[in-house]
């Protein structure tokens, strides 16, 4: 661990002088910044930051840091050669924290010391389930030769499962791969994907969608928000070879809300588009449209969250993630926007995490106890959510993002116990539904569309 720590230090050491840049450069907006021009100060700025910052008041004379996120992926301080991802055969569906560090390899893994961006990572990819010849697996990533003989293990001369062949079919259909992540297929042929968190093969129960499950290709990737349980690293390198368009939503550019489209634009995503609230795209018929949504994000001033409206001409379907409806007059004016839904999937993990579980770091100053644990990241009770339903036509309402499924625990560390307040409200948001005669029900682990053949319902 001393050594760890040394070689932190050491590769991390521009990394390092940012954070203790930012630290600083808070001290002095504490400090100078009372209202009076701010040019003066870009002068005293640490050297680390001078060049990657605007210095700017909020509307209410807060002083505030606005980076430079272009510069910073283009500066010292983005090390893409510090980048690595681990290959190993995961038993099960327990797995070491996802913010747990370091993340140390066994002896059986593989340690792939390649940029996210590389694309070695797509012929991996792909191998999963396209065959492909062994020499140009290995050449892929010049292994070394012991590198080689543990990969071998991993490999089969066929994929258990072939990869969904896109083809029209006589209506379109939605299937649900557990946790936030939707396919809905067209009736032409068409592939979009919400919130691409998906399992693997385990061999555990509940029965699963997985990677072999997607169409050979994803005409529109969709993310609704950073957090890592509807973005997760792992499931977007995984997907990048066969993505057509990641839509994602705009920032504000803040500290606390980094550019999605940034980000993914430096792990190799090459297609990728930042929708403002009712923003949308039309392709042939299909509609793709930014909805806006309140809470989930502890109050602080992060743009980069959206719900997904997604019409295929015969479904239409609102991708609502973990909305907190913290003012129902919201969606009495989206009414006309929405339309008449097919259906309204909702997250309704009420509880959350107290807002530094997620942001603690990027604040300027460690919140007080009670505010930390007021604004939690969290989405609706029963009441907020009837309230949101009672503003909308909808056909169908299905409450999903819970957090529930094992291959989750790694990200979200979630109570699924029957007595756990989320799941105590969704019961009385389903029981509420359906006395109004609107049919509600709760995802868990695959279920689909009565469009779907395939349909399997688990109930907890």
């Amino acid at each position: 661990m001393q050594a760890f720590l040394h070689w932190s230090r050491d590769a991390l050491a521009a990394p390092l002088s940012l954070a203790a840049a930012l630290e600083q450069t808070w001290a002095l907006l504490e400090t100078h910044a009372q209202g009076q021009g701010l040019g003066d100060l870009y002068k005293a700025l640490p050297p680390a930051l001078q060049g990657l910052t605007e210095l700017v008041y909020t509307p209410t004379g807060a002083p505030d840091i606005r980076p430079l996120e272009g510069l910073l992926y283009r500066s010292e301080y983005y090390i893409p050669k510090l980048q690595q991802a681990m290959v190993r055969r995961i038993p099960g569906d327990q797995r070491s924290f996802s913010m747990a560090t370091p993340r140390l390899p066994g002896p059986d893994d593989i340690v792939l010391d390649r940029p996210f961006c590389d694309p070695a990572y797509d012929v991996l990819a792909r191998a999963r389930q396209q065959p492909m010849p062994l020499p140009a697996l290995l050449d892929a990533f010049n292994l070394e030769a012991s590198q080689a003989e543990r990969l071998m293990p991993l490999l089969d001369e066929a994929p258990d499962t072939p990869a969904s062949p896109a083809v029209p079919r006589a209506a379109s259909r939605w299937r649900y791969f557990g946790h936030a992540c939707v396919l809905v297929e067209t009736a032409d042929g068409r592939s979009i994907l919400i919130d691409p968190v998906i399992a693997y093969e385990s061999g555990q129960a509940p029965d699963r969608l997985t990677l072999a499950d997607l169409p050979d290709h994803i005409d529109y990737l969709l993310i609704t928000h950073n957090h890592p349980d509807h973005a997760l690293i792992e499931t977007l390198l995984a997907l990048r070879w066969k993505t057509g368009t990641v839509l994602v939503p705009a920032s504000s550019g803040s500290i606390v809300d980094p550019s999605l489209k940034a980000c993914l634009q430096a792990i190799g995503f090459t297609h990728v588009q930042a929708l403002d609230s009712l923003e949308h795209l039309d392709v042939n018929g299909l509609t793709l449209q930014a909805i806006p949504f309140l809470g989930e994000h502890a109050d602080l001033d992060i743009r980069s969250k959206t719900s997904w409206l997604v019409d295929t001409g015969d479904l239409r379907l609102l991708f609502a993630a973990d909305s907190n409806n913290l003012d129902p007059a919201l969606y009495i004016r989206l009414k006309p926007v929405l339309g008449r839904l097919s259906a309204l999937f909702l997250g309704m993990e009420c509880q959350g995490a107290p807002m530094s579980w997620l942001y603690g770091a990027l604040l300027a100053r460690p919140p007080r106890h009670d505010h930390d644990q007021s604004r939690r990241l969290n989405g609706s009770d029963a009441e907020r959510a009837w309230a949101l339903v009672a503003c909308l036509d909808v056909d169908e309402v299905l409450i999903y993002a819970m957090g529930l499924e094992p291959w989750l625990t790694f990200i979200c560390g979630i109570d699924g116990s029957r007595d756990s307040l989320p799941l105590q409200e969704s019961r009385r948001f389903v029981e509420r539904c359906q006395q109004h005669g609107i049919p509600a029900r709760r995802l868990y682990g695959r279920d689909g569309s009565s469009h779907d053949d395939q349909t399997i319902t688990l109930t907890l």
